[in-house]
């Protein structure tokens, strides 16, 4: 950037610049200018009678010294400094005085000029030097264990019902790909007949790689499985039970069911997740590459108000990737009721794949999530609600990595909090929906559910909470920040209106040695205030931007030691994982504030260095976050953990005082 480029004309479309052309028009004719021409032309009259005065007293001292102006006014400045006042009051054409054309011109343009220029350069660093964002792909090897369980089961019957012609072909390894309707994509399903369901993709248009990708990894698991599903016909064909997981155990020995099923059901899921990360990773590149490119040029369009932006478009660009990495097949399950064909060999063959994975287990550290089905099929109610989501949150922890962008980690991590508090409402709604017949009111299994499930509402409306905190408020205290630094600019623009009209009169003053004197040089370095606070409010994001990484890398690296070592090591469950996520989140919460609160603050610190006024401090870092989390709290108040369960209502008639703020009720008239 050179010198005269601090004068150029900022570009039509320069937001900063918009504003500054709405408070000083280019044509000097507003409603705006012709009031402050009115009060222009009575100060233009008072410093014209200021001037007689001056003028008498510069007659009677010089008379009485013999010397020009006698001893008291300086005989060069004094006479330069009183023109320059007068000609800074007096109103020209449309209503403004010269005083605001040259705050306009020598202020206000180099002002934005290198704001842009330091937002413009740091942006194209990022464009260039930006780490994407590497999703994760959670739940690979429950995905593998239930397409495990469609095709033992229609294996399994193909075998027991072959001398009866019973012959249901298997699927396409890729998959059949069926056409999408008028407003949604088209999707690939492996159908296994009647009896042994489907399990169905959706091929998102927009991201046909990604889809494709997806495609080849299932037919990938389903050409691995086949071989696996083989070894279960050939022993379950004629109906025989292994009971237990010891059972299974010795039947691998004997070569009746396949070795080490569930370490290739981990490792097969492990190499799932790996292809679908890879696929919604480069699938992110692109989206994120444009993203960035496009805000390269915003930033030479726009200027340095779009500086915020930067964050939200990590958060939308985060929100895609997680959705493609996160989306669960459309599954039917087997059906094992009476109405199946060859109901006891399938049903002895899937019980005897539970059994085998949980026997081997004992001899294999498998991860939560490799076991969701198996276990999820006979555990609690409050273990159906809140397992799903413990599973997807230890996945996401145990596979987290360090970044060069914390803020992209971030963001993810509030989506995967999101999807899981998301899965967990729909596995309330299946346990209610299954508590809700005669046989579980008979036994009273509808009373139990609904009492696990209020206290699952804590740990699903917190989870709930923490996400949104994570995906959608901390990313947008930068641009919050912005906003208030840019509003604190404007007014401070406004406020120079009028006092340098005011300041004029003080050119008047004819008794300095100077021609900047002490009566000028405070107006003086107000404008100077103004002038800085532009690049400042940048300065302060860029260095936000990079100490932020600093603190939370720290604060990853540190934390789990910190927080376990602390507590002894006993976390158990659920619950002592939302309190670290909660303690941690509100540690990013105050380092947000006190990073990104210096875009409003840093322009009157640093004018405290060098004794220049304030002039817009007004606690906006404190404000900021006030305003943040009053709006988080009232979003809590439709947070997604409130599942609705049934049961009576309680009357409330009789409630005293003191009950009355609990008792009232809205309710709608008849």
């Amino acid at each position: 950037m050179k010198f005269y480029d601090l004068f150029a004309e900022p570009p039509a479309t320069n937001l900063a610049w918009q504003v500054v052309n709405i408070i000083l028009p280019s044509d000097l004719t507003s409603p705006w200018g012709r009031a402050l021409a009115v009060f222009a032309s009575a100060l233009t009259i008072i410093a014209t009678s200021m001037i007689a005065w001056i003028t008498v007293q510069g007659i009677v001292h010089s008379a009485y010294t013999g010397k020009v102006l006698g001893e008291r006014f300086h005989q060069i400045w004094a006479p330069l400094r009183v023109v320059l006042g007068l000609g800074l009051l007096v109103p020209i054409s449309g209503g403004f005085s010269p005083i605001h054309e040259t705050i306009k011109q020598v202020v206000l343009r180099p002002a934005i000029n290198l704001a842009d220029a330091t937002w413009l350069t740091f942006v194209e660093t990022v464009a260039k030097d930006g780490t994407p964002i590497i999703p994760v792909s959670a739940g690979g090897s429950g995905i593998v264990f239930d397409l495990a369980e469609h095709e033992i089961c229609l294996a399994v019957a193909r075998a027991a019902g072959e001398p009866w012609g019973y012959s249901t072909p298997l699927p396409s390894a890729t998959g059949e790909l069926h056409n999408g309707g008028l407003f949604s994509n088209p999707t690939v399903a492996w159908s296994y007949g009647r009896d042994c369901g489907s399990m169905a993709y959706t091929m998102p248009a927009e991201q046909p790689a990604f889809a494709e990708a997806r495609r080849n990894a299932m037919g990938a698991l389903v050409t691995a499985l086949r071989a696996k599903a083989a070894t279960y016909a050939e022993t379950f064909r004629d109906g025989k039970s292994i009971p237990t997981p010891e059972a299974a155990v010795n039947a691998v020995g004997q070569s009746m069911l396949p070795a080490g099923l569930a370490a290739e059901i981990r490792s097969a899921g492990a190499a799932y997740d790996k292809r679908i990360s890879e696929a919604a990773a480069a699938e992110a590149s692109k989206v994120e590459s444009d993203s960035r490119s496009k805000l390269v040029d915003a930033a030479k369009a726009q200027g340095w108000m779009n500086a915020g932006s930067y964050w939200r478009s990590l958060s939308q660009i985060s929100e895609l990737t997680v959705a493609l990495t996160t989306e669960k097949p459309e599954r039917t399950a087997p059906r094992l009721d009476k109405l199946a064909s060859f109901e006891t060999p399938v049903r002895n063959a899937l019980d005897t794949l539970r059994s085998q994975i949980s026997g081997e287990q004992l001899q294999a550290a498998l991860t939560a999530d490799d076991l969701a089905a198996a276990g999820d099929a006979s555990a609690d109610f409050l273990t159906k609600i809140l397992g799903p989501m413990s599973r997807d949150l230890g996945e996401w922890l145990s596979s987290s990595k360090p970044s060069t962008d914390p803020m992209g980690d971030i963001i993810s991590s509030g989506h995967v909090m999101i999807a899981a508090a998301g899965t967990a409402i729909l596995g309330g709604a299946a346990v209610m929906v299954g508590a809700s017949n005669w046989f579980s009111e008979a036994i009273g299994a509808n009373g139990a559910a609904s009492w696990l499930l209020d206290w699952s509402k804590l740990a699903i409306g917190a989870l709930w909470l923490i996400g949104a905190m994570r995906a959608y408020v901390l990313p947008m205290m930068p641009f919050l920040f912005i906003g208030i630094a840019f509003i604190t600019w404007a007014a401070a623009i406004l406020e120079a209106m009028v006092a340098s009209l005011l300041w004029g009169l003080a050119f008047l003053k004819m008794d300095n040695g100077d021609f900047i004197g002490q009566g000028q040089r405070q107006g003086m370095m107000l404008l100077f205030n103004v002038a800085l606070r532009p690049v400042l409010a940048v300065l302060s994001l860029c260095g936000a931007y990079l100490l932020f990484t600093v603190s939370v890398s720290t604060l990853d690296s540190l934390w789990a030691t910190a927080f376990f070592g602390q507590t002894g090591g006993h976390i158990a469950g659920l619950s002592g994982l939302l309190v670290s996520l909660a303690l941690k989140t509100y540690i990013l919460w105050v380092i947000c504030i006190k990073l990104f609160g210096l875009i409003a603050n840093l322009p009157d610190r640093v004018g405290a260095w060098f004794d220049v006024p304030t002039t817009g401090q007004f606690g906006e870092s404190g404000h900021v976050g006030a305003m943040a989390a009053g709006a988080v709290a009232l979003a809590s108040r439709s947070t997604p953990g409130a599942i609705p369960t049934r049961g009576p209502g309680k009357s409330t008639a009789g409630a005293d005082d003191s009950d009355s703020s609990s008792a009232a009720r809205i309710s709608r008239g008849r």
